[in-house]
């Protein structure tokens, strides 16, 4: 009888676990560029899981990480992916941080780039004729839906400095702007141009720009 019930409670806390879904409240929490008509719904969705990430990372973790395994089209390479892995721990030990928000300058760096870079095919970012000003940078390819292109920033796969994750789940940003545009060689690429909270007043040195790139295998 003892191992029967040992039998239940294991089976209903799998259950449990691999059923469990957000709340309302909490993808409206997360969603702070809802009504955002410049966005598309897939850019939307970019932001909406960051900060579902940067929110609530120990949920984020069961919910959306622990069983992903991306797009069919880019095979099972993430089934053992130690960065993968590295992300489950990152999310387990992470303190909650504050939600990023639209902001239309940084909408306007990462727009004007994500169409440059995919119209010359442009991997990096070598800027050619679009101007900077944002404080980080993260421009991922091959994915083109929102959700996706989010978890490929966080797991960061073969990106040894995990620079994506770091400036996705960073306290210090709190705007963004995102583009997902078409590429020459890709098929798709996102520009996500993040800036810090404001400085204090007295504050004269510039914040150091940071940016990372990510390919899809």
């Amino acid at each position: 009888m003892k191992i029967q019930l040992i039998i239940i409670f294991l089976y209903l806390n799998h259950y449990i676990g691999i059923s469990q879904t957000w709340a309302s409240d909490e993808l409206e929490k997360a969603n702070t560029a809802a009504n955002i008509s410049s966005l598309t719904s897939e850019e939307k969705e970019v932001i909406k899981y960051i900060n579902l990430a940067r929110l609530y990372p120990q949920k984020f973790a069961k919910i959306e990480v622990k069983e992903y395994l991306g797009p069919k089209k880019f095979g099972d390479y993430l089934k053992k992916s130690t960065y993968k892995q590295s992300l489950l721990t990152t999310l387990k030990d992470k303190t909650p941080v504050g939600p990023i928000f639209f902001d239309k300058d940084m909408y306007s760096l990462a727009s004007c780039f994500a169409n440059e870079s995919g119209k010359k095919g442009i991997v990096g970012h070598a800027r050619k004729s679009c101007s900077t000003g944002y404080d980080g940078e993260c421009c991922a390819y091959g994915n083109d839906l929102g959700r996706d292109i989010a978890i490929q920033l966080l797991i960061d796969h073969d990106v040894p400095s995990l620079g994506h994750r770091k400036i996705c789940l960073d306290a210090s940003y709190d705007k963004v702007g995102v583009s997902i545009n078409s590429h020459k060689i890709y098929n798709s690429c996102c520009v996500v141009d993040f800036k810090r909270i404001s400085t204090e007043p007295n504050e004269t040195k510039e914040p150091k720009r940071k940016w990372y790139m990510l390919f899809k295998r």
